[in-house]
């Protein structure tokens, strides 16, 4: 009785995570379009968020080696602030699918422990 309550305890946490992921890759989604019109000192301090937040997904989930990743999305954000009209827009959906990538590959292992 003991294993079924903590595998219901680890599936309901694991799925808490997910859905707190989910909602980060949104809220980034729309971050990173915006980033694409923005210039200047707002693009900048813009970036700069979306670099952080992106950095804590290889925090949500230790199990994964995640580092190169983000390090190429990361410097992908920063040459977006520089990038205008089309190929800001076109450089976002990029930066985008990787973002989505990265989630899904933290998400595997989280859907495994269910």
């Amino acid at each position: 009785m003991v294993t079924t309550k903590e595998s219901a305890t680890k599936e309901t946490e694991s799925s808490k995570k997910s859905s707190k992921i989910q909602e980060k890759v949104g809220k980034l989604g729309n971050d990173i379009d915006a980033l694409a019109k923005k210039t200047g000192d707002e693009a900048s301090k813009m970036a700069k968020n979306i670099n952080a937040e992106i950095k804590t997904f290889s925090g949500e989930i230790k199990s994964i080696d995640v580092k190169d990743e983000v390090k190429s999305i990361t410097g992908r954000v920063e040459k977006l602030v520089d990038a205008t009209g089309d190929s800001a827009k076109k450089l976002a959906s990029e930066i985008k699918g990787d973002v989505k990538k990265l989630v899904d590959k933290i998400e595997a292992p989280l859907s495994k422990k269910k």
